[in-house]
């Protein structure tokens, strides 16, 4: 019976998860047809912003409980399977096209705020006046996106409802929260009756379970051949979880880490961002051969948790 109950979860979140993905893909897509606004300013920001909740409510429970290595080790066990698994995969996967000088300042943004994060880790400490700086950070980032869409304009497309494809939206992010944690709490029961340790399935798991709203957005995406929307996806994702999930977290709750112990993870974090500028030399369409090396690169950072 309990073996039956796993299965529904499990199913009953990937049906979730792809409706979820489904419903955001659609409505931001005819959402940015509607108010001539360019796909990729919807990808890394409404897209991004409706696939980081499950970040947000993670992170925000493991601090209440006092499990302040576990919220900091997900933020950044997110942003690297963002990159490593779900672009390597979606790119494998898919032929990605994009527009890849539009994602310069984004990346750079992303850099930036990542070595304003280690700075706040230096002291193995992250107050509230330094969560307000990245909650600040991530309203400066949202006003410079939409400030500059009138450069990046398409043009309007009157047929579609904007309430609508909201509606479509927001649907799509309820789906995708509930069908992660049902798929989270399958594989970790699974795992549980396979007798693994709790510790290696909240390294691995619980980071991953929280990524899979980015990876059913980005596949459905790629499948979709809305390339800006797939990446755009991740790169926004990225700066909502340094930004618009530590930010309010700390501003609640200053957290306490111990920087030795994931020094590790954040060097690999900063190696996968930086890889990202890779893109920036490809003529449109992301190659194959670098999706491939990223996914292998994330497979190995993966054993390599199990064997050092």
């Amino acid at each position: 019976m309990e073996s039956f109950i796993i299965f529904i979860s499990l199913l009953s979140g990937m049906t979730l998860l792809y409706l979820g993905g489904d419903f955001i893909v659609s409505g931001s897509t005819r959402l940015a047809k509607k108010l001539g606004i360019s796909k990729l300013v919807i990808g890394l920001t409404i897209v991004a912003f409706g696939t980081s909740l499950p970040e947000l409510v993670v992170t925000l429970v493991a601090t209440y409980s006092g499990s302040d290595e576990i919220a900091i080790g997900n933020i950044i066990g997110s942003n690297i399977a963002n990159i490593g698994l779900i672009i390597g995969l979606t790119c494998t996967i898919f032929n990605i096209s994009i527009s890849s000088k539009a994602f310069k300042n984004d990346l750079n943004i992303m850099i930036f705020v990542s070595f304003i994060f280690l700075l706040f880790l230096y002291d193995s400490f992250l107050s509230r006046i330094e969560g307000i700086i990245l909650f600040l950070g991530i309203i400066f980032y949202l006003i410079y996106k939409f400030f500059i869409m009138n450069e990046e304009k398409s043009s309007k497309d009157e047929s579609f409802s904007s309430l609508k494809n909201l509606i479509l939206i927001l649907f799509g992010i309820i789906a995708l929260y509930f069908g992660s944690n049902l798929f989270v709490d399958g594989s970790i029961s699974l795992a549980k009756n396979f007798g693994i340790s709790e510790s290696i399935i909240g390294i691995t798991i619980v980071s991953y379970g929280t990524s899979l709203p980015e990876l059913a957005t980005s596949l459905i995406a790629g499948f979709k051949k809305e390339g800006d929307i797939s990446i755009g996806n991740i790169i926004g994702s990225n700066l909502f979880n340094l930004m618009g999930v530590l930010g309010p977290v700390t501003i609640i709750s200053p957290i306490v880490v111990i920087l030795d112990e994931i020094l590790y993870e954040l060097v690999v974090m900063f190696l996968f961002s930086f890889s990202l500028y890779l893109i920036l030399f490809m003529k449109n369409k992301i190659s194959k051969n670098y999706s491939i090396f990223i996914l292998i690169s994330y497979i190995i950072f993966i054993i390599s948790l199990f064997v050092v």
